[in-house]
């Protein structure tokens, strides 16, 4: 019989290695266990058992020593609470040793999110920085193609978005490949080695992360991580299953693993002890890393409860902290009520989720699909009977799936490879101007191709790495984003929900004026002009940002065009 408990009987803060330079100290809470021995170096410790703790205290200063544990069935486990963990093993830290330095950030006005992977941003041939697929390539500085073109961290500064996320860098298996983008986590307290360059130094593990987070807030872009809070990789091998055996998964009645997450497991978010878990977790992200939000992969299979949690005790610690994921409703063993889906939206006040809805809507109307007109209008007002602005994080798209160069490339390869291009542009355009939380994949502004692979979770470095000589040959589509986002930055109509919408069909152009702008959106392959009596400033066209006043608008084909009343 598994021991039921509650949040009473257990505090998440007390648990793990706590170094002193005479002694540390080892905690875990383990209450169905009998036995429980702390190994070392291959010695074993009896560990006492007080309560539903086992624990123990060895003298002598052990800062940098490798432990695990090991149960009376001769399981061995890392400790789930470890700050590091080295192979087998995690490591006892002096926390005094962590990097504290902050960055004050300016208030917080915006979020335009922006998806990028570690190892993808300098794992090309076309990367001319000195440090390659690891945290700190992240980090430098001046770097530029053929002397002109900014690279890495200066083209982020540059094009003005406000969120990086970093697809997952907590630990996680390969899954018997030398490439994979991070959805198989193996453990939630410790980030990845392979992105750390002194793998050598425990310390190296949390300090290179947090010096590279430091480095973004100092260019104005914070950080959001991506992370795999509803499933594990291996259930069997799993520190925190071997820590509470039957504890940590879902089960269906006949006893089997549920997994509603087709990866064979789903982690049971709203068992007491994983709620609290995965609360200190996010908390320690946020003193360790100073991040910024969390995007919560299959957000759908947690239960709306710990989603909320870990918004609320976010927010205490940073006001502006942002939390938002897949709300898919998905799996058969957590009641439909409540999962953190799209559907239980209105239980979840303050979490984005991604708008599938939009992303749908948008690819078949840049196509050419002009009988969704109205399909088109409910997505640039946030999709209110689907989703609703506040929360609609909009997209057309993401690492998941084709690129929306090679979707075209594939599904209107009958067209002009121009045309495509032009229809890339006018979906940055559609994303950044509609209701919502505007969300880019790393490329999308300079037609970024995997070359036809539309899941390239393992595909290795050909097919995801980052061709910075893209940037260069799609400059100028490069600097249509970057005036997209100024524009975005600068009108407030943008974000603030309560101005009035009005749209207005013209000869299959739409008419979509949001405030004091009016943005005219041609789908179509003939230019259009615009007319209604009124003299307008443009603000933006299909060439960038100008300043153009006019009683008639002319609005290129496959292209939008912004203007200020």
């Amino acid at each position: 019989m598994m021991t039921e408990y509650t949040v009473s009987d257990f505090n998440v803060k007390k648990l793990g290695s706590f170094y002193f330079p005479d002694k540390t100290v080892f905690r875990v809470f383990a209450p169905d266990h009998s036995e429980l021995e702390l190994v070392i170096a291959g010695h074993p410790y009896q560990m006492h058992q007080s309560g539903l703790y086992f624990e123990i205290a060895l003298g002598g200063d052990l800062d940098g020593v490798r432990y695990h544990y090991r149960t009376s069935k001769g399981l061995c486990f890392r400790d789930p609470f470890a700050y590091v963990s080295i192979d087998e093993d995690s490591v006892v830290v002096n926390r005094e040793r962590f990097e504290t330095e902050k960055v004050i950030l300016p208030e917080m006005k915006d979020v335009i999110i922006y998806e990028a992977n570690v190892r993808d941003f300098s794992s090309s041939p076309s990367w001319n920085g000195t440090i390659r697929s690891k945290f700190f390539s992240l980090k430098e500085e001046g770097l530029k193609k053929d002397g002109t073109y900014p690279i890495g961290l200066d083209y982020l500064k540059d094009l003005g978005i406000t969120h990086l996320q970093l697809m997952p860098v907590l630990d996680y298996d390969n899954d018997h490949s030398s490439y994979n983008w991070g959805y198989n986590p193996m453990a939630y307290n410790c980030v990845k080695g392979d992105y750390v360059l002194d793998q050598d130094d425990p310390y190296a593990y949390v300090n290179e992360f947090r010096q590279t987070v430091n480095a973004l807030h100092r260019n104005g872009i914070r950080v959001v991580l991506d992370v795999v809070f509803n499933h594990v990789y291996d259930p069997k091998n799993c520190d925190l299953e071997k820590m509470l055996p039957g504890h940590i998964f879902r089960y269906r009645p006949d006893g089997t693993l549920a997994e509603g997450t087709l990866c064979g497991n789903e982690v049971k978010t709203e068992d007491p002890f994983v709620r609290e878990y995965l609360c200190e977790m996010v908390l320690r992200y946020l003193n360790l890393f100073d991040i910024d939000g969390l995007r919560l992969d299959l957000m759908g299979i947690c239960d709306l409860d710990t989603v909320n949690r870990i918004y609320q005790t976010a927010r205490i610690y940073k006001k502006d902290f942002i939390v938002y994921g897949e709300g898919w409703n998905m799996g058969d063993v957590l009641a439909e009520g409540r999962r953190g889906t799209i559907q239980n939206r209105l239980m979840m006040p303050g979490i984005g989720m991604f708008n599938d809805y939009f992303r749908g809507v948008m690819t078949h109307y840049i196509s050419g699909n002009d009988g969704i007109m109205k399909k088109v209008e409910s997505a640039l007002m946030g999709s209110p009977e689907y989703l609703g602005a506040s929360q609609s994080v909009n997209y057309v798209e993401c690492h998941d799936g084709l690129t929306l160069f090679d979707h075209l490339c594939r599904y209107k390869a009958d067209d002009d490879l121009a045309v495509n291009i032009r229809r890339c542009k006018l979906a940055l355009g559609l994303v950044m101007v509609a209701r919502g939380i505007p969300f880019f994949h790393m490329g999308q502004e300079f037609l970024r191709t995997k070359h036809g692979v539309e899941n390239s979770y393992n595909s290795g470095d050909l097919i995801n790495g980052i061709d910075w000589d893209l940037r260069i040959a799609n400059s100028a589509i490069c600097d249509y984003f970057r005036d997209l986002v100024s524009v975005r930055k600068q009108y407030g109509e943008f974000r603030d929900e309560n101005v009035e919408i009005a749209f207005e069909n013209r000869d299959n152009c739409l008419v979509y004026r949001i405030g004091a702008l009016t943005v005219l959106i041609n789908p179509g392959d003939i230019d259009f002009l615009y007319q209604d009596g009124k003299s307008y400033e443009i603000v933006m066209n299909n060439s960038g940002r100008c300043n153009i006043f006019s009683d008639s608008v002319t609005v290129e084909a496959h292209s939008l065009v912004i203007c200020k009343d």
